[in-house]
């Protein structure tokens, strides 16, 4: 009988994994919010994408989904009214996810070292990661209410998300 990998680390090992798993979890978050506001930007919110043909659209979503978040906010602004509620979680979201990818392992050098350290990483991880969950979620409820308003079918989504899933097996 074969043992399970995690179960050959000892404790220290396995917090350390689970330290960067946490982060990594929580980078993805942030990363599907960036990319559910770049489907903002470059079609809900965009005038010109829908009565563009299919090339131009794709076009479009190329440049947009080119762009870092803060850029992505500023254009949505540029776009359209943005509820103060919504626009200051966005910003937050944009100064953390920057926070995350640039300074958060040099801002934590200490901690991760410890066990202590560790732990309160992965609760600060964790509660970051549900931040951009919740976030993207409700990011993607406004691009598929619109896909809904334009008549946009569930079968297209679906064998989209199908290819994504093939192409990766």
């Amino acid at each position: 009988m074969q043992r399970n990998e995690m179960e050959e680390l000892d404790e220290d090992a396995q917090q350390r994994r689970e330290t960067f798993a946490r982060y990594g979890l929580a980078m993805y978050h942030a990363q599907c919010v960036e990319k559910s506001l770049a489907i903002l930007v470059s079609s809900v919110f965009n005038k010109e994408f829908l009565p563009n043909d299919p090339d131009r659209r794709e076009k479009i979503q190329d440049e947009v989904f080119s762009k870092a978040i803060g850029r992505l906010l500023t254009r949505l602004r540029t776009q359209v009214t943005v509820p103060p509620n919504l626009d200051r979680t966005l910003e937050d979201a944009w100064h953390k996810r920057n926070w995350l990818a640039h300074e958060y392992f040099f801002a934590r050098a200490g901690e991760v070292m410890t066990t202590r350290g560790r732990e309160k990483m992965i609760e600060e991880l964790t509660g970051l990661s549900d931040f951009f969950s919740k976030l993207d979620a409700h990011l993607v409820s406004i691009y598929e209410k619109w896909g809904k308003r334009i008549g946009l079918p569930q079968a297209v989504i679906d064998e989209n998300i199908k290819k994504l899933i093939q192409e990766n097996e």
